[in-house]
């Protein structure tokens, strides 16, 4: 299919409800215009679609409302995302973030050397440390632009905030070689994390939180140490969102997590997004009763490389395999979308949510899908 063809068919299966409408009638047993979809984009490294840059997009709120109305317009994407990332907590104790032009951030110095320095370390303040006083006036600006849009938040889980503050590859050997150590800094970090969702509550109202924790992989570590060092502190920070925010987390884990799948699930959470590396089918199996399972295209082999054929067929096994999750399916894709990505595979995946997720009800194949299925019948 070309991408003339494509928004010839797109046209064919417009939305027919919001965001809001649309998930609110599916978890209530109703049947949907279509399957709900997330992506896993940032406006931010969207940015390049219309012609800006990252750090024109950054330093310009009416940048990031004009590439946040675009994203709506060409996706219908009504997301208003603010969330503080996986590095925020290390910047605003003294760790060195870099902010390139345009290409994403990173951190190089890491302000946890040694543990002597972490009593001295104070919990973040929201209010005065960058980069969250920014982000909390844009939570107030966002809120009084877009009114009838519900604002969320994202953090990173405790792993991975350890991590934004003290060196990966230490913290990685913190497991063997300083236990008590880690234990202090990994339930350090879960107190500065419920710092920002308690000021970010304070300034925008009670929203859904995501957390995001790639360090708490099974491709990082063993679940032996999840068990012992990232289970409980991941628990503390779960128990705090609920308790200021009134919604359980949303989950993303990078990598392998196959392990970590019921025990986190176990902890209430509200959905579990996926990885490409995992199989949907077999988490429908193992968490579908509990949770609401998300994705999961892969974001560089399909969206990034593929053709618009091949991201509509990886996105119809997605469907294949997760719609009819007892607890409810989102398509999506298994990570963050990278840079780059050509604008017309993000399209083709909703494309094809919109059209093979068509009549979707939560526990049930879509009937879009079903057509599919019938055609295909046909032919044979």
């Amino acid at each position: 299919m070309t991408y003339e063809e494509l928004l010839v068919e797109k046209a064919k299966y417009p939305d027919k409800m919001t965001n809001a409408e649309r998930l609110e009638a599916y978890y209530a047993g109703k049947e949907v215009d279509r399957i709900p979809m997330t992506m896993i984009i940032g406006p931010d490294s969207a940015a390049g679609y219309y012609g800006y840059t990252m750090k024109q997009f950054r330093e310009s709120l009416e940048i990031q409302s004009e590439v946040m109305d675009k994203l709506y317009e060409d996706f219908g994407l009504d997301d208003c995302e603010m969330g503080i990332g996986l590095k925020a907590v290390g910047e605003a104790l003294g760790s060195t973030r870099v902010y390139p032009d345009d290409g994403m951030d990173y951190l190089t110095d890491f302000i946890l050397e040694d543990y002597s320095k972490l009593d001295e370390l104070n919990i973040i303040n929201p209010y005065e440390d960058t980069p969250f006083k920014g982000i909390l006036a844009k939570i107030k600006y966002f809120q009084e632009r877009y009114p009838d849009r519900k604002v969320t938040t994202a953090v990173a889980g405790p792993m991975t905030t350890a991590a934004a503050i003290r060196k990966p590859e230490k913290v990685m050997r913190d497991l063997i070689k300083n236990k008590e150590d880690l234990h202090r800094l990994l339930d350090f970090s879960v107190k500065c994390t419920l710092e920002w969702v308690r000021a970010a509550v304070e300034v925008g109202g009670k929203m859904p939180v995501k957390i995001s924790d790639p360090v708490a992989s099974t491709t990082m570590m063993n679940i032996k140490h999840f068990e012992e060092f990232s289970k409980p502190h991941f628990k503390d920070l779960v128990d705090g969102i609920v308790e200021i925010t009134g919604f359980r987390p949303n989950i993303h884990i990078c990598g392998k997590s196959k392990e970590l799948w019921k025990p986190i699930a176990q902890m209430g959470v509200n959905s579990f997004s996926l990885d490409n590396i995992e199989d949907l089918a077999v988490a429908k199996e193992y968490i579908g009763d509990v949770t609401t399972i998300i994705g999961n295209v892969p974001p560089v082999e399909m969206l990034k490389y593929g053709s618009i054929d091949e991201v509509i067929n990886y996105s119809i096994e997605c469907l294949k395999k997760g719609a009819d999750s007892p607890n409810g399916y989102m398509l999506g894709a298994g990570c963050q979308t990278p840079m780059g990505v050509p604008k017309e595979n993000i399209e083709a995946m909703m494309y094809a949510g919109r059209r093979y997720g068509r009549g979707a009800k939560i526990g049930e194949l879509p009937k879009g899908l079903k057509d599919l299925e019938k055609q295909l019948g046909d032919k044979a």
